[in-house]
């Protein structure tokens, strides 16, 4: 161990000298909210170089992963415009550049000069597409100082402007400080707010390292500022069309060889594959890991005598219902990955003594972890049932896609200018999603495939003799269905078939509120449960907190900066 610390302390002092070839003395940025939708970024930088330097970088994250309070995810672009260095030499990349990539770098000095000591900087640049708009507010969530900063910040100011018609206040603007995640209100900062102006300096003493972040979050009423659009240019005159549809057609003609499934005609029939679970069920009836098909699992475990569920009355007048799952046994060896994942989720080690409990109020803001591991695993159990060519025809197909969005990209450039450019990059960004869905189902998974589309036919088709005739052969049919039901997302009109056939409710459902439930009172109650279930066990951390709902290095403006 000591041999390996001895290699590897070269390196680490030379990592920690890199970080402190200079430092931040005093940073400031001014940042002006304008209401057609867009921000203009001063950013004032005095630096003193400890050795020779001929200047510095600043990078800034163009692209962003957001995560919304159901769990989904998607993806954001930003556009940074009119960047500015004054008096002083720099580099930026083409506009078009920018869109190809999930950064920008701004390279700041001259290469046959170098500095060293006290230097100033001045950066200026307008960003578009970096508000929040949601239902209740539009959010402004800026990082004015990104953790990417490879140098310590003695002195941090900063200023930012919205629109007249909006006064700010300690109500709607926050700041936080500190490491990545960091959700407390900062008390670093002294801050100050006047009319549309919010500001705030450091406090003595303050000094922001590598890896920390100053974010700053405005919450403003709908309508203070437009929305951006964001514009496709119908350019139907020019060549560059002609490329775009051979390009469509192209993939088609493979789609259509590799990813197109085979026509399954339904086969008839009362029940579900046999041993085949909901979750699976779901996801190979339409390609793709739903939360739902998880959710599915519950009543399967019910009917299987592996947990049991009960509803939970209101605490107070205000209070809503909760839903408790309680552990009978522990799951069987022969359990899929994506099961063990949802259960050792909510109840720990598989090897635990029956009766452990859970609330699932409990499980918000944290459970959605364990979801979206078991979404991963259920996709890759299913992989069974797929043709191996066609996921090695979709890897092929996102390197070729990847090229032409490349060298289309170029040529649209240079023949037809920038519209034609930007086309063809969203053309082959589609495709690429597309892709992502070039799956094909191998005779396996054809014929399971055959078997489900014939059960969910009967579960909207069947009619009440024969359904009666399923229940004499097996008493507990509906409850043994019921996850597929609810995994074909059928439940409620599945339920609705057995509410005049006279049988009681799964006896793994009951409610505090009510010794005896019917049917209808069953249907009512558990899609409700259900409901509530997977909102709370698919939630990630709300934006609607007394501090606000941000944190250290959340917002946009991610990215940071260095010598060279």
């Amino acid at each position: 161990m000591k041999k390996i610390f001895y290699f590897l302390l070269p390196f680490l002092i030379s990592f920690v000298g890199r970080t402190q070839d200079f430092t931040v003395k005093n940073y400031t940025v001014d940042i002006t909210l304008h209401q057609e939708g867009y921000f203009d970024v001063i950013e004032k930088y005095d630096i003193n170089f400890e050795i020779p330097k001929h200047g510095i970088y600043r990078t800034i994250q163009t692209e962003y992963d957001l995560v919304d309070s159901t769990g989904g995810h998607s993806t954001r672009k930003i556009l940074i415009k009119k960047v500015d260095v004054p008096n002083h030499k720099y580099d930026v990349p083409f506009d078009f550049v920018q869109k190809l990539q999930d950064k920008m770098d701004i390279k700041i000095g001259d290469k046959d000069i170098t500095v060293v000591g006290p230097q100033h900087y001045e950066i200026s640049y307008r960003v578009h597409n970096a508000l929040l708009f949601e239902n209740s507010q539009i959010r402004f969530y800026w990082n004015i100082k990104p953790e990417g900063w490879q140098a310590d910040f003695h002195q941090v100011n900063f200023k930012v402007r919205v629109p007249d018609n909006v006064t700010l206040n300690q109500e709607n603007s926050f700041v936080y400080s500190g490491d990545r995640g960091t959700n407390t209100l900062s008390r670093d900062m002294q801050l100050y707010y006047t009319g549309n102006e919010f500001s705030g300096t450091s406090k003595a003493g303050f000094i922001s390292h590598p890896g920390q972040s100053v974010t700053v979050l405005i919450n403003l009423p709908p309508g203070t500022v437009q929305e951006e659009k964001p514009f496709w240019p119908f350019w139907d005159q020019f060549g560059w069309i002609i490329l775009i549809l051979i390009q469509f057609f192209a993939f088609f003609k493979v789609w259509w060889d590799f990813g197109k499934d085979k026509r399954v005609i339904a086969t008839t029939t009362y029940f579900p594959p046999d041993n085949i679970d909901p979750a699976m069920v779901g996801f190979l009836i339409n390609d793709r890991e739903d939360n739902s098909d998880l959710i599915s699992l519950l009543p399967y475990w019910g009917a299987k005598g592996i947990i049991r569920i009960q509803e939970m009355p209101k605490k107070g007048l205000f209070g809503s219902k909760d839903t408790k799952i309680i552990r009978l046994q522990s799951l069987g060896p022969d359990a899929q990955p994506y099961e063990m994942e949802i259960f050792k989720g909510l109840f720990g080690d598989n090897s635990n003594i029956a009766g452990t409990e859970v609330l699932v109020s409990s499980l918000k803001n944290s459970f959605y972890i364990k979801m979206a591991e078991a979404r991963s695993q259920l996709k890759e159990e299913a992989q069974l049932y797929y043709e191996a060519k066609s996921k090695k025809m979709q890897g092929i197909m996102y390197f070729i896609l990847v090229v032409l969005a490349i060298g289309l990209t170029l040529t649209g450039l240079f023949f037809w200018g920038p519209l034609a450019a930007v086309a063809i990059v969203i053309s082959c960004i589609l495709l690429l999603f597309v892709n992502s869905y070039m799956v094909k189902k191998n005779a396996k998974g054809n014929e399971l495939l055959s078997e489900l589309k014939g059960f969910k036919r009967f579960i909207k088709v069947a009619e009440q003799n024969r359904l009666k005739m399923l229940l004499q052969d097996d008493p507990h049919y509906f409850e043994n269905t019921l996850g597929y039901a609810l995994a074909f997302g059928m439940f409620d009109k599945w339920s609705k078939k057995f509410r005049d056939l006279n049988i009681p409710p799964p006896d793994w459902y009951t409610s505090s509120s009510q010794s005896h439930l019917s049917m209808s009172q069953f249907s009512k109650s558990f899609s409700s449960a259900m409901s509530s279930t997977k909102n709370n066990m698919v939630s990630s951390p709300s934006s609607s907190s007394s501090s606000g709902g941000g944190s250290s290095g959340g917002g946009f403006g991610g990215g940071g900066g260095g010598s060279w």
